[in-house]
């Protein structure tokens, strides 16, 4: 069975819900006068995109967002050359030279978003939705296909943050000339953004596969309102690092320094308030020895932090460590977030008692 027609007729973002809703595997193919793009779904879920208009590569981004070298993409692509199955490029980076698999994947999600709102500026062309099962595709050094997410993107949160690109007046226009009111509106933007935001997380969150999936969803929420995270595994008054976000300014492996961390918990220190009361926290750093050398580890001192529990089966099983440094601007969207690691502790609870 396929869904075709024009988007003239069937915009992109009724194709995208149904898709969505529907919760159906396939390509939506999608051609206009001047190029043509694809999206790739996987139980309703957006896995990959790709288009005409984007024809950087992963390599590419990836330097770009200084993640990774040109030596390493050079010899990633000479290792893919060499095998006689597809393994995709961000796959060989993490395995091969301990490239942080989360910020692979926020890259790639970025991009993938980026690719999808571009397909809303197409008043005209056609659309194809085939039912099949996805393949690999080739190698990543030759086709954009392989941005693709382990964990897809759910097709309402693509449509939300569409709708939220512009600023809606009164009348239902734009807004436009009315400068006094502006600041509000943005205001209340920012706030719907957020709760958007929230509201597509969650949405990924219904079906986690395990645990590790809920972490990485919780680092890519916090790489919307943060610079960097860094999540914890509590065991008892240790916290040991998991995972990371935003570090690639260091000199080695930030996300294997990170798994190596331990950090006592001080009984004054702002983790101890955390893993007492069980709720986040927006403040500034403690003089406590953990927090010393956190600040030692991020090279640099924020001026405020977000300290968030996730809390499964009434205890505290890991700890979200985030800043602004170095622009340092408020964190707008904390109270969602909390929210957010809420929810994220009940589908960890859940995913374990099903294991």
């Amino acid at each position: 069975m396929a869904l075709e027609g024009y988007l003239e007729d069937l915009a992109l973002g009724d194709i995208l819900q149904i898709i969505g809703l529907s919760k159906k595997s396939g390509t939506l193919v999608l051609k206009c006068k001047n190029g043509d793009g694809l999206v790739c779904f996987l139980d309703g879920q957006v896995i990959r995109a790709s288009s005409s208009f984007f024809p950087e590569g992963l390599g590419q981004l990836l330097k770009y967002h200084k993640i990774v070298t040109a030596s390493q993409v050079e010899a990633a692509l000479e290792y893919q050359e060499t095998i006689n199955y597809h393994q995709p490029l961000g796959q060989i980076l993490a395995a091969k030279f301990q490239i942080c698999a989360a910020e692979i994947e926020v890259v790639v999600a970025t991009q993938i978003e980026k690719i999808i709102a571009s397909f809303f500026s197409w008043a005209e062309g056609q659309f194809i939705f085939r039912l099949e099962e996805l393949k690999s595709f080739g190698s990543a050094a030759l086709n954009p296909l392989d941005f693709m997410l382990d964990k897809g993107i759910n097709s309402q949160r693509l449509i939300d943050k569409r709708l939220n690109k512009t600023v809606i007046g009164s009348n239902g226009g734009a807004v436009s000339g009315v400068t006094d009111n502006v600041p509000v509106v943005l205001s209340h933007q920012q706030k719907q953004q957020n709760l958007d935001l929230l509201r597509g997380m969650l949405a990924e969150l219904e079906c986690p596969e395990f645990s590790g999936g809920i972490i990485l969803l919780i680092l890519r929420y916090a790489s919307e309102i943060m610079n960097r995270a860094i999540v914890f595994d509590v065991r008892g008054n240790q916290l040991v690092g998991l995972g990371q976000f935003g570090l690639s300014n260091l000199n080695v492996t930030a996300d294997d320094i990170v798994r190596k961390m331990r950090l006592q918990v001080d009984p004054e220190s702002l983790f101890a308030l955390v893993l007492h009361e069980k709720s986040a926290i927006c403040g500034t750093l403690h003089d406590t020895l953990a927090e010393r050398n956190l600040q030692d580890f991020l090279s640099g001192t924020p001026t405020e932090v977000f300290l968030g529990p996730l809390v499964s089966d009434g205890s505290v099983v890991a700890l979200l460590y985030g800043d602004n440094y170095p622009d340092n601007k408020p964190i707008k969207a904390a109270n969602t977030f909390e929210v957010f690691l809420s929810q994220a502790g009940m589908a960890m609870e859940q995913a374990l008692q099903g294991n």
